[in-house]
This record gives C-alpha cells, structure tokens and sequence, in this order.
C-alpha cells in the first residue's frame, strides 16, 4: 500500500509539474481577449467569510467587463444583511450587482443545485464565462484573470483549484488535532482530484456553451452538488477539465471538531460516490489505508505499523513542498492528524457507502444511487 501512494504522489507531482510549465504567463493576455464572464454566489447562511470575499471581488483587476449575479436561499436569510452594504456601492469591480431570492424550492436535488439553475436561467446574453465561488473562500483580487486565461485555454471547458488546509500550529489541543486531521485528509484529497479529473466547486470556471447544452443543468436538477459530475458532460461536448494550480487556495483557519469534520468529510466522499466515474479508486484508497493500519496493529506487528506511518508522514511532507514550495514541511503536524486522519478518512468512506441521508446546512437529503440523485426531505432552517 505505501509503495502505490508514493507511485500515487509521484504522478502528481509530475502532473502538477506539467500544469504549472503549461500555466500563461500573467502578462499575457487570452487570444480570445478579455471575454464578459459572470460570477455566480449561492448563499444560505450567514458566513463570516462573506464579507471578506465580498471585498475581494468588488477589488478584482480583471480588464474585461463582469457581472456578479447572488442567490440568497429566502427573503428572511441572515445573509442579506451582510450583502446590504454592496447594494447601491458604485467603487465596485463589477460592472452590475444582480441580487435575488431563490424563486423555486424544488423536492429533488440539491437547494444550492437549484439556486445555480436559477442564476444560469439569468445569465447575462455576452458573459462568455461563469465563475462559480463558495462564500468561504479566500480569492485573489487576480483571481478572475487567472480564471479567465485558463479556461479560454484550446480544448478546455471548466477549470478549478483547490483548497490546501495549512493549520499555523502543531500543538496536541483538540482543535489542532482536529485541523491537522482535516488537512491529512485533504492532502489526500488533492492528489486525487488533481490525478482523476476531480473538479472542486469553491473556484469553478465554464465556458458557457457547458451550461447551454443542458447535459450539466440535468445532473443540476436531481444532483447533490455541481462539481464533481462536471466530467461527462464536458466529454460529451469534446471538452476537457484541468486542474488550475495558480489558484490553489490556502486555508489556515480552524477545522471544527471531529465529529462534525467526519461528517462534513462524508459529505464530500458521497458527492463523488454520486457523480464521479473514479469513484471505486477514491474508495479503494480511503480504506484500504485505514484496514492497512488496523490489520498491523491487530496483529501485533508494531514495527511494519511504524514504517507505514512514517512513510506516510514523509509522503504529506512531500505533498506540502509540492503545494507549498516555500517554508519547511511541518512534519510535527503531520504525524499529529496522520491516525485520525486515517481513521476519519475509511470510516467516512463507508459511511459513504451506506448512508441513505445526509445534513447539509440545516436541510436533509436522502440519497438514492440508482440512478443518482437527492431528494429534499425537510428544511430545518439555519
């Protein structure tokens, strides 16, 4: 197991290699040029990175012109208040601010699916790119640039990044414990979707033509999320998706506690589970590193355990110098979530497996796989 990681690792960062040599430099310009694009927000919640990103959007250098298009999920959401400042601003970025409460609450699929129909239901007729972004994110004020020269690329339809946890200490509190067992996980993570096309949603930009040819606004309809089913329907177009490592995002926040970090871990597994061919691979690794590390010790064999682990501790340090080239691997950190992370990681892949219901901000889901979707059973309200 710990020699097909580091065949794993290896891959990437000879896949990463070839992105970044591939990246345009920023002084160039698309040979499409500066096309209007649109950025599309879906919001529930009062998130208290909203604000933040907010600002950063209303500061964007992109040269061409943009639109920012909100969908707040009802007229009483405790979001609204923090868009009420931005409303009327005229120093803005974007050259129009369209605001809206989500019209229509279906009974199947996802509410943040059903927010994104609505917004593509109101694209603006010349955005020739939509951006999708999570509140939650932290984005560059050239970040729509960077979006754009990507996914203007030949032979491209959709571009993301990815989130790369950096929690500031490796002390043994409990919240240390549970942030650096959440940044094992997505180490992982991120070798995965980077190796089998895995798009991220925080940072997702398309070409227009993918939400006009209706293949992705019907996995939209009955789909638990947008990203991770973008794949065929970019194939049936003759599109590729691409990794975009000029916007990885680096996250030194806190991570919630464990059991509720499980849970959201469960959550981004079952959208694979949901919508994603490398489905199998993604579980054949989740739980097998877990069952490796069980079998060892169950067996006594304290001393393979050992090897096992330190060559995973050297693997996450690996990772960290390919995402992050500059400051020194924290491998204190590493070998503090490594376990738990492990653990977290196979029991949520089964959980993955099994579960029929699912919680995702104050509404539950139950999921059926055959054929994949979600319906809404009730809203509990935020």
């Amino acid at each position: 197991m710990l020699f097909l990681q580091i065949v794993l690792v290896g891959l990437f960062a000879y896949q990463l290699r070839k992105l970044r040599s591939c990246s345009t430099p920023f002084a160039a310009e698309p040979e499409e040029g500066w096309l209007p694009l649109e950025v599309v927000l879906c919001l529930r919640g009062a998130d208290s990175c909203l604000p933040r990103l907010l600002r950063s959007l209303a500061g964007q250098t992109y040269p061409g012109p943009w639109r920012l298009q909100v969908v707040v999920d009802s007229d009483a959401d405790p979001a609204w208040p923090l868009l009420q400042p931005w409303l009327n601003r005229s120093d803005t970025a974007w050259s129009e601010l369209h605001c809206r409460t989500l019209q229509q609450r279906p009974s199947q699929g996802s509410l943040k699916c059903a927010a994104l129909r609505q917004a593509f239901s109101d694209l603006h007729s010349e955005s020739a790119l939509v951006v999708l972004l999570d509140a939650d994110i932290r984005f560059a004020e050239d970040g729509l640039e960077r979006c754009a020269r990507a996914c203007l690329k030949p032979g491209i339809g959709a571009i993301s990044g990815n989130r790369w946890f950096a929690p500031l200490s490796p002390g043994l509190s409990a919240l240390n414990l549970s942030s650096w067992t959440r940044a094992v996980w997505n180490a992982g993570a991120v070798v995965l979707m980077t190796l089998w096309k895995i798009p991220w949603g925080g940072t997702l930009c398309v070409r227009r033509s993918v939400v006009e040819a209706g293949d992705w606004l019907e996995l939209l309809r009955r789909g638990l999320c947008e990203d991770t089913g973008l794949l065929g329907p970019l194939r049936r177009l003759g599109l590729d998706y691409r990794f975009e490592p000029n916007l990885i995002m680096v996250d030194p926040d806190p991570a919630q506690p464990l059991l509720p970090l499980s849970r959201w871990i469960t959550r981004q597994l079952l959208t694979a589970r949901l919508h994603h061919p490398a489905w199998g691979l993604v579980a054949l690794h989740g739980v097998s590193s877990a069952a490796l590390l069980l079998l060892a010790l169950l067996q006594g064999d304290w001393a393979a355990a050992l090897i096992y682990e330190l060559g995973c501790v050297g693997l996450l340090c690996w990772i960290e110098r390919l995402m992050q080239p500059q400051g020194s691997p924290h491998w204190l950190g590493w070998a503090v979530g490594l376990v738990p992370g492990q653990l977290v990681d196979g029991a949520a892949t089964l959980a993955a497996l099994l579960v029929r219901l699912i919680s995702w901000r104050g509404v539950d889901y139950l999921v059926r796989f055959h054929p994949s979707r979600v319906t809404i059973l009730r809203d509990r309200g935020i």
